[in-house]
C-alpha cells in the first residue's frame, strides 16, 4: 500500500498589460500550431440566449482580446480552467485589465463587463500535466442577472459514457478561417475513460506528440466527435453541459490538433475514484492503485473499517476511516476535502460499514465533519478529521469500533492497514474486496532521512514530522497508495490504532509510507469525539 497525498503548486506567467497573445499560447504544444487562433470547429452559431451562463473572459488595454471562456456559477463566482487564470497572472496578481463578459454572444460588444477583485485556483493545479485544471474568479461586484444573464446549475454525479452534451465557445466557424464574434456551439457525446485513454495514447503516436499528458479518467472527462468537428485552445475554460437539463458536469481544459478526430478533455467536476486530486505524490501512471502487494482480507477481521463514498445511484469510493464510537469516524483531512461542497459535505457523502466490500454494508449520512484547525494541505499537516453520522452505528460481529492508543509509537512495531483498490500496479478498476498488509514502523530520524532523499529524488517540497508523523516502510511491490487514505495503521498485537494513512510518494517503490500521528493528538480527538 503506497499513500497519495497531493497539494500542487501552480500559476505565474507574465503577460503584456496591453494585449494578450493568442488564445492559450502557452498550451499550444497541446493544439494545431497552424491554426493557433481556432476555437469550436464545424459549431452552429448559439441562439441569443441560449447559454446564459456564458462568461468571456478578456483582457488587454489598447487592443482587447478574448482568451477563455468560463460559466457564471453563482452571482460573485465564475468557474473556469486553471490554465486560463495563469494567463492573467503575473506578480502575484491578476492583471487590471481583466474582464468578464456577460449577457451577450459578441464577446467584444453588448453585455455587461465586470471587474475581478480575485482568483482561487486549485490547489493541486499541474500546469506542466493538466491536471486539476480548474479555478474560480470572484466579480467586484454581484453580477446582475435577467434573461440573458443566469447561474448555470453544477451536478456532482459522475458522468460516464454516451451523455448527450453541449459546449459553447467564441472562435472560428472552420479552421483557419478567421474568428467569429458570435458565439458557436457543438452537441457531442462523452465516451468511456479507458475508450479515452486508448484513443489519446493512439493520437500522441499518429500526431508525433509523446510529450501530451496521459488522460486521467478519475479527474477527466471525455467527449469525441467526427473530424471537423470540437473544441479548441479558445474555448479553455467554457462549460460541458448535459443537453437534458443544462447541468454543468466538466470544463474545457485539453486536447490534440484541433478538430482532427481525437477526443477532447474536460475537467469532472465530481470525484469518481479516490483522491484524484491528490496524484501529484503518486505515479502517475499507476493513478488507481491502493493497497499493493497485500492479502484478501477475511470477513470480519477489520470490523471497525469504513468506506467513504459519495453519490445517490451511482456510489463513488473516495478513501478509508474508521469507526471509533457509534457516531465518529477517524480519516484524513485530505479525503474530506473530496466531498466538502460549499461550506458543508456533499449531501450525498456517507460511510458504509459491515462488508470486506465497500459498496456492500450498511450507509449512513454524515451530519457533519470536524477537520483539525491546523490543517495544512500544501504540506499535508495535521491531516485528521472526524465524521459525525446522522444516526448511530448498528454495532454487530462484523461492525465493530477500533480502539485508539494514545502512546508514543516508534520503531520496530508490526502493524497492520486495511483497504479497498486495485490488487495489481497499472490497474483502473479497483478491487471489490478489503486488501490487507502487515508492516513495521521505522525510526523518525530514518523516516526523516528516507523522506528527504525521495523528496529529493521527485522533486516534491515534503518533509516528515515525527513529532506527528509515524513512518512505514516495507520491501518494493508493497505499500499504500491513493484509497488507502484515511484507513487505519494498527498494532498487530492488540489491534489498537495509532495511526491514519496520510501520504507517501510513488506507490510500492520503496519509500517509506506516512501515517497521522494518534498520540498528538490526544487532546483534539477527545474534545471532538462524539
Amino acid at each position: 500500500m503506497d499513500c497519495k497525498a497531493g497539494f500542487l503548486v501552480f500559476i505565474t506567467l507574465l503577460i503584456g498589460s496591453l494585449a494578450l497573445p493568442t488564445p492559450e499560447d502557452d498550451m499550444s504544444i497541446f493544439f494545431d500550431h497552424t491554426d493557433a487562433s481556432a476555437r469550436i470547429v464545424g459549431g452552429n452559431e448559439a441562439a441569443i440566449g441560449s447559454h446564459p451562463h456564458m462568461v468571456g473572459l478578456s483582457s488587454g488595454v489598447l487592443i482587447r482580446s478574448n482568451f477563455c471562456g468560463g460559466s457564471l456559477i453563482s452571482q460573485r463566482t465564475i468557474l473556469t480552467a486553471a490554465h486560463c487564470i495563469r494567463h492573467v497572472y503575473s506578480f502575484g496578481s491578476l492583471t487590471s485589465s481583466l474582464r468578464a463578459t456577460v449577457g451577450t454572444n459578441r464577446w467584444n460588444s453588448g453585455g455587461t463587463a465586470y471587474t475581478i477583485s480575485r482568483n482561487v485556483t486549485h490547489p493541486h493545479y499541474v500546469h506542466s500535466l493538466i491536471k486539476n485544471d480548474l479555478g474560480v474568479l470572484i466579480t467586484s461586484t454581484d453580477v446582475v442577472l435577467n434573461n440573458l444573464v443566469q447561474v448555470v446549475p453544477i451536478t456532482y454525479d459522475f458522468i460516464g459514457q454516451g451523455v448527450q452534451a453541449r459546449v459553447a465557445g467564441w472562435g472560428n466557424i472552420r479552421a483557419g478561417g478567421p474568428s467569429s464574434a458570435a458565439l458557436l456551439e457543438l452537441t457531442t457525446t462523452t465516451i468511456d475513460g479507458n475508450e479515452c485513454v486508448a484513443r489519446a495514447a493512439q493520437a500522441r503516436v499518429e500526431l508525433n506528440m509523446m510529450h501530451a499528458p496521459h488522460v486521467e479518467p478519475h479527474i477527466e472527462v471525455c467527449t469525441y466527435h467526427s473530424p471537423g468537428r470540437g473544441t479548441c485552445n479558445g474555448d479553455s475554460g467554457s462549460a460541458l453541459r448535459r443537453v437534458d437539463n443544462g447541468q454543468q458536469f466538466g470544463i474545457v481544459s485539453w486536447g490534440f490538433p484541433c478538430a482532427l478526430g481525437a477526443p477532447d478533455m474536460f475537467v469532472r467536476l465530481t470525484l469518481p475514484t479516490p483522491e484524484d486530486d491528490m496524484s501529484i505524490f503518486f505515479d502517475h501512471t499507476d493513478a488507481s492503485a491502493r493497497i499493493v502487494g497485500g492479502n484478501e482480507a477475511a470477513i470480519g477481521s477489520h470490523p471497525h473499517m469504513v468506506a467513504l463514498f459519495v453519490g445517490v445511484n451511482v456510489k463513488n469510493f473516495i478513501c478509508g476511516g474508521s469507526l471509533i464510537t457509534q457516531r465518529s469516524v477517524l480519516t484524513a483531512a485530505h479525503c474530506v476535502d473530496n466531498v466538502y461542497g460549499i461550506n458543508s459535505l456533499i449531501r450525498s457523502a456517507g460511510v458504509a460499514v459491515g462488508s470486506t466490500r465497500w459498496d456492500r454494508g450498511d450507509d449512513y449520512a454524515l451530519l457533519r465533519n470536524v477537520t483539525h484547525p491546523g490543517y495544512d494541505r500544501w504540506t499535508v499537516k495535521n491531516d485528521i478529521c472526524v465524521l459525525i453520522t446522522s444516526t448511530d452505528v448498528v454495532l454487530s460481529s462484523l461492525v465493530q469500533p477500533v480502539a485508539l492508543t494514545y502512546d508514543y509509537i516508534d520503531e520496530g512495531l508490526p502493524a497492520i492497514v486495511a483497504g479497498w483498490g486495485a490488487t495489481r500496479a497499472n490497474a483502473y478498476t479497483m478491487s471489490e474486496i478489503l486488501l490487507e498488509l502487515s508492516m513495521t514502523t521505522i525510526g523518525s530520524e530514518d523516516c526523516v532521512a528516507r523522506v528527504s532523499e525521495a523528496a529529493t529524488q521527485e522533486g516534491y517540497p515534503l518533509f516528515t514530522d515525527p513529532g506527528i508523523e509515524v513512518c512505514t516502510l516495507h520491501s518494493p511491490g508493497f505499500g499504500v497508495c491513493n484509497g488507502d487514505s484515511g484507513s487505519a495503521l494498527r498494532r498487530v498485537d492488540n489491534g489498537q490504532q495509532f495511526g491514519i494513512v496520510s501520504w507517501g510518494f510513488l506507490c510500492a517503490r520503496g519509500h517509506p509510507d506516512v501515517f497521522v500521528r494518534i498520540s498528538a493528538y490526544e487532546s483534539w480527538l477527545k474534545s471532538v469525539i462524539v
